[in-house]
């Protein structure tokens, strides 16, 4: 039987073990239709009739211009074999040494990968389906694979059918979502205070002084009142109080009138609380850090924190993690990014997110940082950055409900955990998710991880 011509074949064929691999068949198949092309997938029945043999040897030989090949512990499965055995085949004859993208979906070695791939370049989608999109989307399109204009009949109803088996994960359990939303408890009184002595004196004052304040027509706002920042700060200039102003009033626009407008106030309040933020964590200990996208966060520095973190909540969910550990030559450290906002309610957003040193304190330049920790954190799924974050905040707040961030004495707390949500379903996860960490918090890196991160370019993942 003849080969036809490469430039006649459009169709992306998935091969994988049926039905032990279709979930991920289907899903695979629906991101690439979704993307614009053309794919073919048996997921229909199981191996061994003649009539579905035939379907996928036509496919193969005729219009198939790539073979997907998913690669997990049913890879020696016989279907299988004989696919890759005509794969092999259309490979050689097409003269295409690319012709077979192998996609590994399970904990399986390099090594051990079937003989007609075991060269080829892998793209990994262990533990996380997802991480293998962009690199296998970026080397179809290297191949200049044609996108169909519209998707036919038989390829919509394989995104259905993808979405319908997505939706099977989902159970009649209720469960608790946590947001990363931290209520601002205790509010403090804001204060408005004009400086008896001359600009330059405030000015430099400003420059120095550890009290979080807003300078505001040739006076300050804070949210202490001028005795506590005299105690707080022997330098100060001589300042006069205004007004003391309740916090609630002044973010609804109630005391419009001494700052402009309630969009001025809100943005003096907004500033007032990320100072007071940024104090409290360098009074705890935490170091600041400055991402490449110009976000600041504060980390946990080596020696901080003893050992793992263990909380219990009230819903009886238990917390244990480390919040630092240790990969290859390097420190990962865990960052909290917090933001300050009025909306809905006057709150911190805080997300987790990860610092890298080499010595235990000092982080790693934003652009080089954010390089590694995109390798670094690829398998970690969200429940893990929640624990992570729920841990981090309830060290700070000492196991209390609430963590105090004032200055000098001013009522400002928020609360150690986060706002949550009664939701009345559940989604029943089924990946293989193995910690990458030890107790010590000393990262084993997989196989597929480049500690080369020196260069510029991005790391391929290869085959052995």
């Amino acid at each position: 039987m003849t080969i036809a011509p490469a430039v006649s074949r459009d169709t992306i064929l998935i091969t994988h073990a049926n039905p032990e691999d279709n979930r991920f068949a289907r899903w695979l198949a629906g991101r690439l239709t979704i993307a614009g092309y053309k794919v073919w997938v048996d997921v229909g029945a199981l191996r061994g009739g003649d009539d579905f043999w035939d379907k996928i040897e036509h496919v193969l030989r005729h219009e198939a211009i790539k073979q997907i090949v998913v690669v997990s512990e049913h890879i020696g499965k016989q279907g299988v074999k004989k696919e890759l055995a005509l794969g092999d085949v259309v490979r050689r004859k097409l003269n295409d040494p690319e012709f077979m993208v192998p996609v590994r979906v399970a904990n399986i070695d390099f090594g051990d990968f079937p003989t007609e791939i075991l060269r080829q370049n892998a793209h990994n989608a262990y533990p996380n389906w997802a991480a293998c999109l962009e690199p296998l989307f970026e080397t179809l399109d290297t191949a200049g694979i044609v996108k169909v204009a519209h998707p036919d009949a038989e390829q919509l109803a394989m995104i259905v059918a993808a979405q319908e088996e997505g939706r099977k994960l989902v159970t009649e359990t209720p469960e608790i979502l946590y947001s990363n939303w931290f209520e601002l408890r205790g509010r403090p009184d804001v204060w408005v205070m004009e400086a008896k002595g001359t600009t330059a004196q405030l000015d430099a004052w400003s420059q120095f002084t550890r009290v979080p304040h807003v300078l505001h027509e040739g006076g300050a706002i804070a949210f202490c009142g001028p005795d506590a920042i005299e105690r707080l700060d022997k330098h100060a200039p001589p300042l006069k109080a205004r007004a003391s102003l309740p916090f609630n009033g002044v973010i609804d626009g109630t005391y419009s009138r001494h700052f402009g407008q309630r969009a001025d106030a809100r943005r003096i309040v907004v500033n007032l609380m990320r100072q007071h933020w940024d104090g409290a964590m360098h009074r705890l200990g935490l170091v600041a850090v400055d991402f490449a996208s110009g976000a600041r966060g504060r980390f946990f520095p080596d020696g901080l924190i003893d050992g793992k973190v263990k909380l219990k909540l009230a819903d009886g969910h238990r917390i244990d993690r480390v919040l630092s550990g240790k990969f290859k030559e390097r420190r990962w450290h865990l960052c909290l990014v917090a933001q300050p906002k009025l909306w809905p309610d006057a709150l911190f957003r805080v997300h987790a997110n990860v610092a890298v040193t080499t010595d235990g304190h000092t982080p790693l330049p934003g652009e080089q940082l954010q390089r590694i920790r995109l390798r670094l954190t690829r398998s970690w799924f969200n429940d893990k950055w929640r624990d992570m974050l729920l841990a981090a905040m309830g060290w700070l707040a000492e196991s209390q409900e609430i963590l105090d961030i004032a200055a000098s004495g001013e009522r400002l707390t928020i609360s150690s955990l986060p706002m949550t949500f009664d939701f009345p379903v559940s989604f029943a996860a089924e990946e293989d998710r193995q910690a990458e960490e030890d107790e010590a918090g000393q990262i084993t890196l997989s196989e597929d991880f480049d500690t080369n991160f020196d260069g510029d370019d991005p790391v391929e993942e290869v085959a052995a």
